[in-house]
């Protein structure tokens, strides 16, 4: 099967590039940038204008999996910052939508990255994937950089195509992503919790984000918003704790909210808000998690 990744060079793009191309399908990358990271990979090059795209239009492609954006984590989200991080995402899904809008034949299925961080914090909410109309954006800016990106992809469905809303929580992995900061803090001896530690990190280990990924193309009863999280959310006081005990290391800090939101500015949301999050499609269409619980996911990613 052909398949068509915006994103494809990032941490989790990466992840599953590598899982397609082993399993023999043909992979083509929209990029900005051509990159050697990968053998037999098809790189599409890409100005951010549609004149710069090539026809494409003979091509089929199975599955669209768009992943493109600036990064979260890096840089501190000053207005700039954050005008970058919105339209990287919406000109890349445009990009990919003049593309698929020329193709002959159109794909089987769209899956669209998004984030949980677009749900009002809540210490008590649990949020489900089926109940959308009940969570209403909050006027946050992850909320409205959340909100801007499904609209956008939300013209996939106009073209006849399924679409799946894959909303991420936070993605644990050596390679990328916050587990490898987390892990060098804690390795020195400087861990600990986030204020009162209360808050809630709903995670999903990155290989079972990419099975998830595959598992969703693959099964057309799936649709609308999914929940790439594991069924066990924890608290970040025992994210901490659990941590610390599997690196033999003490986690005796608290870092005050203030100090974070002072060093941090608007970005201190990505780990002080709270969202507990249950992912109900996944679940009931009977996925499998490997890594289901924090000590398991811990387990494989500590040597």
């Amino acid at each position: 099967m052909n398949i068509l990744i915006a994103g494809g060079t990032g941490f989790i793009g990466r992840r599953l590039t590598k899982s397609y191309m082993e399993t023999g399908d043909q992979v083509y990358i929209l990029t900005r940038e051509k990159r050697a990271s990968f053998e037999n990979v098809h790189f599409i090059q890409w100005l951010q204008d549609d004149t710069s795209l090539p026809d494409l239009s003979e091509i089929y492609f199975g599955l669209v999996i768009n992943l493109a954006g600036a990064n979260l984590a890096t840089k501190r989200w000053t207005a700039r910052r954050k005008k970058e991080i919105v339209d990287s995402r919406i000109q890349a899904t445009a990009a990919l939508l003049a593309i698929i809008k020329r193709q002959k034949q159109k794909p089987d299925v769209w899956i669209n990255a998004s984030a949980i961080g677009g749900y009002p914090p809540s210490y008590t909410e649990i949020y489900s994937d089926y109940y959308r109309e009940e969570h209403p954006k909050r006027a946050s800016f992850l909320g409205r950089a959340v909100t801007e990106w499904e609209k956008t992809a939300a013209q996939v469905e106009k073209l006849g195509i399924r679409l799946v809303v894959a909303r991420f929580g936070l993605v644990l992995g050596r390679e990328g992503g916050a587990f490898p900061s987390f892990e060098k803090v804690f390795r020195s001896g400087l861990g600990g919790k986030f204020g009162t530690g209360d808050m809630w990190y709903s995670w999903i280990h990155i290989d079972d984000l990419v099975r998830a990924i595959r598992f969703v193309a693959s099964d057309e009863n799936l649709t609308g918003i999914v929940h790439f999280t594991s069924p066990h959310p924890i608290q970040e006081k025992q994210f901490a704790e659990k941590l610390a005990k599997r690196l033999h290391r003490p986690s005796l800090f608290t870092i005050p909210e203030a100090a974070i939101k002072l060093a941090l500015g608007d970005k201190a949301a990505a780990i002080l808000d709270s969202h507990r999050v249950y992912p109900e499609q996944l679940v009931s269409h009977h996925f499998e998690f490997y890594f289901d619980t924090i000590d398991l996911a811990l387990s494989d990613l500590i040597d």
